[in-house]
């Protein structure tokens, strides 16, 4: 969608369409960091990886084949904790990346609608 810099003559009118404009960009900026963001945990050797959405669904699974010297419940239980700690680690990053967009100026107070 291109961009008209637009003038009505009213003031008030054109600086509240220059900051809709302004917001506009900057949430679409937002909404586009937001589904790329992603969380990673390893285990403490690194011979399993994994990365989840912030929602929890799995994106990636890496186990390095000596990490199949595990028993099955060991190596399950890891893969499990691992995704936990991804899906904690996305979801900080996704406070992160929204959290300007839900605080007011003031103090980290929740913006209130104009």
């Amino acid at each position: 969608m291109a961009e008209r810099d637009l003038h009505t003559g009213d003031l008030e009118l054109d600086r509240l369409m220059a900051e809709f404009q302004a917001n506009s960009r900057e949430f679409s900026d937002a909404i586009g960091m937001v589904g790329e963001v992603v969380g990673r945990a390893a285990s403490s050797d690194g011979k399993i990886k994994v990365r989840a959405s912030p929602s929890g669904q799995l994106t990636a699974l890496h186990i390095d084949p000596r990490a199949m010297r595990l028993g099955s419940q060991e190596l399950a239980d890891v893969i499990m904790d691992l995704s936990r700690r991804a899906t904690e680690d996305a979801a900080r990053r996704l406070m992160e990346v929204t959290r300007p967009y839900l605080e007011d100026d003031r103090q980290g107070e929740p913006r209130r609608r104009r």
